[in-house]
């Protein structure tokens, strides 16, 4: 089914756009033909280089000689997943590269290497700061585990974590690298600098300290942050745009591949502990359309080696995912909104039945470059909320396998769409409460299941900031509305979402006492009560 709607390559060049940097991907773009719909869109591909695969029993030292002698060379070599990148003589196109190296006697296979551009949209006005903690219920979860308690880290390739952020310079670990996107090389980015605000947002919704007051919390308070950077800094712009709609903002195949092949071997170690991989990037088709495009191979290798990757499953409102969310091995990520409802934008897929989540992903309130905070739209901060969710369960149960984490997340997630796991949804929107509850106790049922709770009870504004409110499981669906009144039955304030601060209409700071709240969503209504301590 997949295969039917994989779009063939037509190796047509139609536009080489120039770069102006040394270090700057140049992109060509080359026209692909989709049998199933019949229409003709282009890929987005890097110039002057492309992704071979030798015949088995030919070395790369071997394989040299000939290239070398029609002005090739071998700019890179990744044996852990058995390709080299090939860098073409100055001047000569990706199709009639392709064309010359594919004949040669040494190839088995070449493929173009592929682009890859933050899954990010355009800003939009916030509605509500960090609604989205309250909507997966993260504060119920804060109560079983806050990621402390074991060592796990959240690598992000992306466009590189800024650092001097005081909410992530404390989260970082080790030394963080930037890789060239031409050759896949690697040096040290220490401490990292952003080439754009797109991984410093993503990393906020991940693991921004918590519990410190101020600033914002990340889903998972004790996860480490490590900074894999895989743009050029000065291509991508303080917003990871340019007036040419992010095409200078792009990144290679190559870059992914060396950053994934440098994060393997830190998988289990004494340093990172267990390694969470998010890559809220994307290109769009298949995960292997032609090989030898190796982000299979990478997934596969990766995953075989015990570590977990979550993808954006991208912004185009396509039926269909993008790479590397649709490659096995990979979770895909879609987004919300603050409805609770799949957001326009988000792609759908059918692997999604298997596995992919959705989370949040429209307005989320997280941290920005220059020490700033910021409201952040795309697929691409879904993902690393459902990477911190992982987190945060690897934490409170460090001997489960990547596979039994994401087990406790589907099977706690909250299921908005069609019964059942579905091509929209997936298996629904992550519950970080119910999901640490299910590693904890073996069950997702809590009193909350049948009436409606209020977590922490008692509620404390001055140390806990904001007390949750759960939804039952028998009343889950939209149009959900939260009241809170006196226990003479004064409303003293409704909710726009799940969580309150402890003031009024007004604005003021209530009373200590007893409070009522009362739950209605379309489908029900459940009341509850907790204490609150000035």
């Amino acid at each position: 089914m997949l295969l039917s709607r994989k779009p063939v390559l037509l190796l047509a060049l139609l536009t080489l756009l120039p770069a102006s940097s040394a270090f700057a991907l140049k992109i060509e773009r080359l026209a692909r033909f989709s049998p199933a719909s019949g229409k003709s869109s282009y890929l987005e591909v890097a110039g002057g280089s492309a992704i071979v695969r030798f015949k088995a029993g030919v070395s790369t030292a071997a394989a040299s000689v000939s290239l070398t002698a029609l002005g090739f060379s071998v700019a890179a070599d990744f044996p852990r997943f058995n390709f080299s990148v090939v860098k073409f003589p100055d001047g000569l196109g990706v199709s009639a590269g392709l064309a010359q190296l594919r004949a040669l006697p040494q190839v088995e296979s070449a493929a173009p290497d592929r682009v890859f551009k933050p899954k990010r949209v355009p800003g939009d006005p916030y509605v509500t700061r960090q609604y989205a903690l309250a909507q997966v219920q993260a504060f119920g979860a804060w109560e079983y585990e806050v990621g402390a308690s074991s060592k796990v880290t959240v690598a992000f390739i992306d466009t590189g974590i800024d650092a001097a952020h005081p909410e992530l310079a404390l989260k970082m670990v080790g030394t963080s690298r930037i890789f060239n996107i031409d050759t896949g090389g690697v040096s040290p980015n220490q401490p990292s600098t952003p080439a754009c605000n797109h991984a410093t947002r993503a990393a906020g919704v991940a693991a921004a300290s918590s519990d410190n007051s101020a600033g914002v919390a990340g889903i998972s308070w004790g996860a480490r942050l490590l900074s894999l950077k895989v743009f050029d800094d000065s291509k991508c712009y303080p917003d990871c745009a340019d007036e040419a709609g992010y095409l200078s903002c792009s990144t290679s195949e190559t870059a992914i591949a060396a950053a994934v092949n440098y994060a393997i071997p830190l998988h289990n170690t004494a340093d990172y502990g267990k390694l969470v991989i998010n890559i809220s990037l994307g290109s769009v088709g298949g995960c292997s359309d032609d090989a030898p495009y190796p982000l299979q191979t990478i997934a596969n290798t990766a995953a075989g080696a015990g570590l977990l990757i979550f993808a954006a499953s991208g912004n185009e409102g396509y039926g269909y995912a993008d790479s590397p969310a649709n490659c096995t091995g990979v979770y895909a990520v879609g987004a919300t909104d603050y409805q609770d409802k799949l957001a326009s934008f988000s792609n759908t897929d059918p692997l999604m039945i298997n596995r992919g989540l959705t989370a949040p992903g429209v307005d989320i309130y997280t941290t920005d470059i220059n020490g700033g905070y910021a409201s952040a739209t795309g697929t691409s901060f879904a993902s690393p909320m459902a990477a911190g969710l992982a987190a945060l369960i690897w934490s409170a149960r460090p001997s489960y396998a990547a596979a039994d984490v994401f087990d406790k997340m589907k099977r706690s997630a909250d299921d908005l769409g069609p019964a059942g796991p579905d091509s929209d949804y997936g298996w629904g929107r992550i519950n970080a409460m119910k999901a640490l509850r299910l590693a904890m106790t073996g069950t997702t049922q809590f009193a909350g299941t049948s009436k409606a709770v209020a977590y922490p009870n008692p509620f404390k504004p001055k140390t806990q900031r904001l007390v949750t409110f759960t939804v039952p499981e028998a009343m889950t669906a939209s149009g959900v509305e939260v009241k809170i009144y006196t226990t003479e039955g004064e409303q003293v304030k409704k909710l726009d979402g799940l969580a309150w601060d402890g003031r009024n209409e007004a604005g003021a700071a209530v009373a200590s006492g007893v409070y009522i709240f009362r739950v209605k969503t379309d489908k029900d209504a459940a009341t509850g009560r907790f204490a609150l301590i000035k």
